[in-house]
Protein backbone atom coordinates (compact mmCIF):
# COMPACT_ATOMS: atom_id res chain seq x y z
CA UNK A 1 0.00 0.00 0.00
CA UNK A 2 1.27 3.44 -0.96
CA UNK A 3 1.83 5.98 1.77
CA UNK A 4 -0.98 8.58 1.80
CA UNK A 5 1.48 11.47 1.78
CA UNK A 6 3.20 10.08 -1.30
CA UNK A 7 -0.17 9.67 -3.03
CA UNK A 8 -1.10 13.28 -2.20
CA UNK A 9 2.29 14.46 -3.50
CA UNK A 10 1.74 12.61 -6.81
CA UNK A 11 -1.78 14.04 -7.07
CA UNK A 12 -0.38 17.55 -6.54
CA UNK A 13 2.18 16.95 -9.31
CA UNK A 14 -0.69 15.90 -11.61
CA UNK A 15 -2.75 18.91 -10.50
CA UNK A 16 0.15 21.27 -11.28
CA UNK A 17 0.53 19.69 -14.72
CA UNK A 18 -3.23 19.96 -15.34
CA UNK A 19 -3.30 23.66 -14.39
CA UNK A 20 -0.35 24.21 -16.74
CA UNK A 21 -2.20 22.37 -19.51
CA UNK A 22 -5.17 24.70 -19.15
CA UNK A 23 -2.79 27.65 -19.15
CA UNK A 24 -1.49 26.44 -22.53
CA UNK A 25 -5.08 26.28 -23.78
CA UNK A 26 -5.53 29.90 -22.69
CA UNK A 27 -2.26 30.81 -24.43
CA UNK A 28 -3.42 29.17 -27.65
CA UNK A 29 -6.71 31.06 -27.58
CA UNK A 30 -4.85 34.33 -26.99
CA UNK A 31 -2.40 33.62 -29.79
CA UNK A 32 -5.24 32.88 -32.20
CA UNK A 33 -7.66 35.70 -31.40
CA UNK A 34 -5.30 38.40 -30.02
CA UNK A 35 -7.84 39.88 -27.57
CA UNK A 36 -7.55 43.44 -26.21
CA UNK A 37 -5.66 43.94 -22.96
CA UNK A 38 -8.84 44.36 -20.91
CA UNK A 39 -10.03 40.92 -22.00
CA UNK A 40 -6.59 39.47 -21.26
CA UNK A 41 -6.75 40.88 -17.72
CA UNK A 42 -10.24 39.46 -17.18
CA UNK A 43 -9.20 36.06 -18.51
CA UNK A 44 -6.16 36.10 -16.20
CA UNK A 45 -8.39 36.71 -13.19
CA UNK A 46 -10.80 33.96 -14.27
CA UNK A 47 -7.92 31.53 -14.91
CA UNK A 48 -6.35 32.28 -11.52
CA UNK A 49 -9.67 31.75 -9.73
CA UNK A 50 -10.22 28.47 -11.59
CA UNK A 51 -6.67 27.30 -10.82
CA UNK A 52 -7.05 28.10 -7.12
CA UNK A 53 -10.39 26.30 -7.09
CA UNK A 54 -8.87 23.23 -8.80
CA UNK A 55 -5.94 23.10 -6.38
CA UNK A 56 -8.20 23.50 -3.37
CA UNK A 57 -10.50 20.78 -4.72
CA UNK A 58 -7.52 18.43 -5.02
CA UNK A 59 -6.39 19.25 -1.49
CA UNK A 60 -9.91 18.79 -0.16
CA UNK A 61 -10.57 15.50 -1.96
CA UNK A 62 -7.20 13.83 -1.47
CA UNK A 63 -6.00 15.25 1.85
CA UNK A 64 -9.22 16.18 3.66
CA UNK A 65 -8.50 19.88 3.28
CA UNK A 66 -5.21 19.70 5.18
CA UNK A 67 -2.64 21.77 3.32
CA UNK A 68 0.90 20.50 3.86
CA UNK A 69 4.27 21.99 2.91
CA UNK A 70 5.02 19.38 0.23
CA UNK A 71 1.84 20.16 -1.73
CA UNK A 72 3.03 23.48 -3.25
CA UNK A 73 6.30 21.74 -4.11
CA UNK A 74 4.32 19.05 -5.94
CA UNK A 75 2.29 21.70 -7.79
CA UNK A 76 5.46 23.50 -8.81
CA UNK A 77 7.16 20.28 -9.93
CA UNK A 78 4.09 19.30 -11.96
CA UNK A 79 4.10 22.66 -13.74
CA UNK A 80 7.85 22.52 -14.36
CA UNK A 81 7.71 18.96 -15.70
CA UNK A 82 4.81 19.86 -17.96
CA UNK A 83 6.46 22.97 -19.38
CA UNK A 84 9.79 21.19 -19.92
CA UNK A 85 8.42 17.97 -21.39
CA UNK A 86 5.11 18.60 -23.13
CA UNK A 87 4.14 22.26 -23.37
CA UNK A 88 5.67 22.92 -26.80
CA UNK A 89 3.81 20.07 -28.48
CA UNK A 90 0.55 20.54 -26.61
CA UNK A 91 0.50 24.25 -27.53
CA UNK A 92 1.03 23.36 -31.21
CA UNK A 93 -1.76 20.79 -30.95
CA UNK A 94 -4.14 23.34 -29.39
CA UNK A 95 -3.29 25.88 -32.12
CA UNK A 96 -3.93 23.26 -34.81
CA UNK A 97 -7.26 22.26 -33.24
CA UNK A 98 -8.42 25.89 -32.92
CA UNK A 99 -7.36 26.63 -36.51
CA UNK A 100 -9.30 23.63 -37.82
CA UNK A 101 -12.37 24.52 -35.75
CA UNK A 102 -12.29 28.06 -37.19
CA UNK A 103 -11.96 26.68 -40.73
CA UNK A 104 -14.92 24.36 -40.13
CA UNK A 105 -17.06 27.17 -38.70
CA UNK A 106 -16.11 29.38 -41.66
CA UNK A 107 -17.10 26.59 -44.05
CA UNK A 108 -20.47 26.16 -42.30
CA UNK A 109 -21.11 29.93 -42.43
CA UNK A 110 -20.21 29.94 -46.12
CA UNK A 111 -22.74 27.17 -46.75
CA UNK A 112 -25.41 28.92 -44.70
CA UNK A 113 -24.82 32.33 -46.31
CA UNK A 114 -24.64 31.12 -49.93
CA UNK A 115 -28.42 31.28 -50.57
CA UNK A 116 -28.71 34.79 -49.16
CA UNK A 117 -25.68 35.96 -51.16
CA UNK A 118 -27.23 34.43 -54.28
CA UNK A 119 -30.49 36.30 -53.67
CA UNK A 120 -28.53 39.50 -52.96
CA UNK A 121 -26.73 39.22 -56.30
CA UNK A 122 -29.93 38.46 -58.19
CA UNK A 123 -32.26 40.99 -56.55
CA UNK A 124 -30.28 43.82 -54.94
CA UNK A 125 -27.31 44.32 -57.26
CA UNK A 126 -29.35 44.93 -60.46
CA UNK A 127 -31.78 47.26 -58.66
CA UNK A 128 -28.90 49.19 -57.10
CA UNK A 129 -27.29 49.51 -60.53
CA UNK A 130 -30.50 50.91 -62.00
CA UNK A 131 -30.84 53.39 -59.13
CA UNK A 132 -27.26 54.57 -59.68
CA UNK A 133 -27.97 55.08 -63.39
CA UNK A 134 -31.10 57.11 -62.60
CA UNK A 135 -29.20 59.28 -60.15
CA UNK A 136 -26.41 59.87 -62.65
CA UNK A 137 -28.91 60.75 -65.40
CA UNK A 138 -30.67 63.23 -63.14
CA UNK A 139 -27.31 64.81 -62.21
CA UNK A 140 -26.36 65.08 -65.86
CA UNK A 141 -29.73 66.61 -66.74
CA UNK A 142 -29.42 69.11 -63.89
CA UNK A 143 -25.90 70.02 -64.99
CA UNK A 144 -27.16 70.65 -68.55
CA UNK A 145 -29.97 72.94 -67.29
CA UNK A 146 -27.53 74.99 -65.24
CA UNK A 147 -25.19 75.41 -68.22
CA UNK A 148 -28.02 76.75 -70.44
Amino acid sequence: MMNKDLLVFIVMICCGAAVSLFFDLLRAVRMTFKPPSVLVAVSDVVFTAAAVFAVMACVWNFNSGIFRAYEPIGLLLGGIFYFLLASRWILKLFLLIIENILKFVGFIFKILLTPSMFLYKILVVPVAGQIKKLIQRSRDAYAKRIQK
